[in-house]
């Protein structure tokens, strides 16, 4: 729990998780006078509807970039940079196993996503009360909320992927762009075969918010593997790793 802290805070200090809430507060605060602007302007048709499913038109939104682009940052910042600056190497000096360390990195990064994706569901309802009434999204927010969370099952998979790559890359400004590159072979996947996708965690990001028909069970186990998975492997490599100072 000390190490889980003591990451914790160089994301609270840094202020990086807080202008990510901001930036998503305030994407999800745009939207919503967007969406409403045009329901009154008569391009958008007038229906309930529009109010329970606004919050997963803010998540489809921001999951094909914004989570994923942040979920890097977070990885980047806790692991790329303090490689290459060798910061990484004192706590090692210091008696910290290269487990606990990992671990504690790992969990801080699915604590920062999981914050990332209350402020989206929280705001994205509120706003939609506040435009729309409270009868339809009341109604879905049950259904809104279990997509959320597979969501966030999905993005936690993904990351746990980028976390292993980032202990081969040199260079943390790349990251963002091997990010981009997964992100993309991700989406070619599922187009070129949808019935190998289903076994890759980057297809369940618009599969759980398209609320298309699917095994979820089978989606649980495919994305709580791949984290399960990754996580050993970057603890493998992680323990391998020569770290410079």
């Amino acid at each position: 729990m000390k190490n889980i802290k003591n990451e914790w805070y160089k994301i609270y200090k840094g202020k990086r998780l807080t202008i990510f809430l901001l930036i998503l507060f305030a994407t999800c605060i745009a939207l919503g006078f967007v969406v409403r602007s045009l329901q009154m302007a008569g391009t958008v048709d007038v229906s309930e509807s529009i109010g329970g499913n606004f919050a997963l038109e803010v998540l489809g939104m921001l999951a094909d970039i914004v989570l994923p682009v942040f979920a890097t940052l977070f990885v980047t910042f806790l692991v790329t940079d303090e490689i290459n600056s060798g910061s990484l190497k004192l706590p090692l000096l210091c008696g910290q196993s290269r487990e606990n360390l990992i671990a504690s990195k790992a969990a801080v990064v699915i604590m920062g996503l999981f914050s990332l994706m209350a402020v989206t569901f929280i705001t994205s309802n509120v706003i939609a009360i506040i435009f729309w009434g409270s009868d339809a999204v009341i109604s879905d927010l049950l259904r809104n909320a279990i997509v959320f969370a597979e969501t966030f099952l999905a993005l936690t998979g993904w990351s746990l992927i980028i976390l292993f790559v980032s202990l081969f890359m040199k260079n943390s400004g790349a990251m963002v762009g091997v990010a981009t590159i997964v992100l993309v072979v991700g989406t070619v996947v599922s187009s070129v075969c949808p019935q190998f996708a289903k076994f890759e965690v980057m297809y369940y990001f618009k599969a759980f918010i398209s609320l298309q028909p699917m095994n979820h069970l089978f989606a649980f186990f495919i994305c709580a593997g791949t984290i399960v998975v990754f996580f050993i492997l970057t603890t493998v490599k992680f323990r391998m790793l020569q770290i410079q100072k």
